[in-house]
Parts: structure tokens; C-alpha cells; sequence
């Protein structure tokens, strides 16, 4: 049955030159394109977010370490504006890696 169909689209298949084809002499309009094309009152809503963090450590050493303690006060955050980030670390050797990644939309 598939060869069948294979066949027959090869008996009717056809070509026009582009000679051949008839175009309107003159330009189409703003109006008409407006109605005919594919987006037409479509929001887009994309969002698209990355973070590369590719930190390494390798061969460290450590001798006759303290590690302490982090303290924050209660008091902290309490002029805070905006965005804030916090990284605390009591560890020998440590790689800390941050990112923030602030997706803000305005409507």
C-alpha cells in the first residue's frame, strides 16, 4: 500500500515556474497582512533564565585551623531595600558561589 501511494505521488506531482504564477502588480496592504498573518493578537510571555557557576578548588590544604561561628544580629535586614544575599560560612577550603536571578515584569 505504501509503494501504492509513493507511486501515485510521483504520477501527479507537478511545477510551475515562477513565471507562471500571477502576482498582483501592485503591493499588498498594511490592512490585509494585519488580518491575514499567523501572531495575530498573541501575547508572548518567555521567559529565559541561566546561571553559569562552574567554581573549582583543587589541592588545598588545611593545617591547624579554627573555624568560628557566624552570628547576625536581629536587627539585620531592618533597613533593607531591595535584594538582599546572604552567605555565611564556617568551613576551611570552602568554594562559595552565588547567583541571583531577578525576573521583573512591568504591565
Amino acid at each position: 500500500m505504501r509503494s501504492a501511494l509513493y507511486t501515485l505521488s510521483l504520477i501527479l506531482t507537478f511545477y510551475v515556474q515562477a513565471e507562471e504564477i500571477a502576482l498582483p502588480s501592485s503591493a499588498v496592504s498594511i490592512d490585509i497582512m494585519e488580518q491575514s498573518r499567523g501572531k495575530k493578537h498573541v501575547e508572548m510571555d518567555f521567559t529565559s533564565l541561566a546561571s553559569d557557576i562552574d567554581g573549582a578548588i583543587d589541592g588545598n590544604v588545611a593545617d591547624n585551623t579554627v573555624s568560628g561561628s557566624n552570628i547576625m544580629a536581629s536587627g539585620a535586614f531592618s533597613d533593607n531595600s531591595g535584594i538582599s544575599s546572604v552567605i555565611q560560612n564556617t568551613g576551611n577550603n570552602v568554594l562559595i558561589q552565588n547567583s541571583t536571578i531577578v525576573n521583573l515584569s512591568i504591565k
